[in-house]
């Protein structure tokens, strides 16, 4: 075996080779007297054990006294203040227990960007109509305005249908005679005509 359980691992070859035996009993210690030896380098930290289980939950302790009730304190709002804007807010405690006043500093915000315009809303029901105010004074005549230009004529209409022939009126009585007018001049007389077959 060449291992490293051989008693000379610094020579390329062992010859003697041995298995490692369990430790044995420590012996008995030495008189005293003798001098002490030079402390030993330390060993090696060995591996962590296996921890072992959780002991049983002990017996829960009697309970104690209750204490004296506490006073309740009472807080009032004092002043609440507007700062700059971009401040830092503020709160201030005043008073004596159990009476505190609560003053408050809170800055102004920066104003925000106009929202977007909302939907117009659906018409409401129409309600229900007033009483007619009274009638109030008769206002004073303006100033006549200038007469317009007059407008264009307008086309004919068509004729309307030509009514029924009235009935024949009764004859009117007879005039009298009219004066016999002076008798005229005679004429030239006129050329003979062509004497007849």
């Amino acid at each position: 075996m060449f291992g490293d359980s051989c008693n000379n691992n610094a020579h390329p070859r062992c010859r003697f080779c041995y298995v490692q035996g369990p430790t044995g009993p420590t012996g008995p210690a030495g008189p005293a007297g003798g001098p002490t030896g030079t402390t030993g380098p330390t060993g090696p930290t060995g591996a962590t054990g296996v921890t072992g289980p959780t002991g049983a939950t002990g017996a829960t302790g009697a309970t104690g006294a209750t204490g004296a009730t506490g006073v309740t304190p009472s807080l009032t709002i004092g002043t609440v203040t507007t700062g700059t804007p971009g401040g830092t807010a503020t709160a201030s405690i005043t008073g004596t227990a159990p009476n505190f006043i609560l003053s408050l500093s809170i800055p102004q915000g920066p104003t925000g960007p106009t929202g977007v315009s909302g939907p117009t809303g659906a018409s409401g029901v129409t309600g229900p109509t007033g009483a007619s105010g009274a009638t109030g004074p008769t206002g004073a005549s303006g100033v006549t305005g200038p007469t317009g230009a007059s407008g264009a004529t307008g086309p004919t209409g068509a004729s309307g249908v030509t009514g029924p022939t009235g009935a024949s009126g009764a004859t009117g009585p007879t005039g009298a005679s009219g004066v016999t007018g002076p008798t005229g001049p005679t004429g030239p007389t006129g050329p003979t005509g062509p004497t007849g077959p």
